[in-house]
């Protein structure tokens, strides 16, 4: 729903989607593959990951969120991945699964982290997503882009900012279903 973003093609991307359904991170590849046709990452829990290698095939790198360390390699990685060329890395800033309408959404401050030490430009993608079963027998996929954003080193402000902006896309995708809105079909 919505309009498709147009992203620079000379600077990284750092999708951030919520983060409500098993399927999130299948959605941000095939997304990666259908729009932005970039070399897709994303970050994924490592007893996730562990489980389910496949995600590897698409880009999963996994982060262990109880091992302080964990996280540092997890967070300078990210960064490393940022600067490798049409990349696009995803990361849940919830760090966890929960319910789309979940509020506060719980965001980490890892991906103000990653964009201090990556310290130049990349683009933000704020993502909302939520499935539905509207009387069909599979559910609908729906996916809002918030607007693009260019940080570097010192311009990012608060996460507060981003947690709050991802909310009112969530709620302002929540409205357009509710109004039975159509928009592009992306997964086909």
């Amino acid at each position: 729903m919505g309009e498709l973003p147009e992203i620079p093609d000379h600077l990284p991307l750092l999708l951030l989607p919520n983060h409500s359904t098993w399927w999130d991170g299948f959605f941000v590849y095939l997304l990666n593959k259908r729009i932005f046709h970039r070399t897709a990452y994303l970050m994924m829990l490592e007893t996730q990951l562990s489980k389910y290698k496949f995600f590897r095939k698409i880009g999963a790198y996994s982060i262990e969120p109880e091992n302080r360390r964990g996280i540092i390699a997890s967070l300078e990685y990210t960064v490393e991945l940022l600067n490798r060329k049409m990349s696009l890395v995803s990361v849940f800033p919830q760090g966890q699964l929960l319910p789309w309408h979940t509020r506060p959404l719980g965001y980490k401050r890892g991906v103000e982290w990653i964009l201090e030490k990556y310290g130049k430009p990349v683009t933000v993608l704020p993502l909302a997503i939520r499935t539905e079963f509207l009387g069909e027998k599979r559910p609908s996929v729906f996916f809002l882009f918030g607007e693009i954003h260019s940080f570097e080193a010192g311009t990012f402000g608060r996460m507060d900012w981003l947690e709050e902006t991802e909310t009112a896309l969530l709620d302002d995708l929540a409205s357009k279903i509710l109004r039975q809105e159509v928009g592009q079909n992306l997964l086909r």
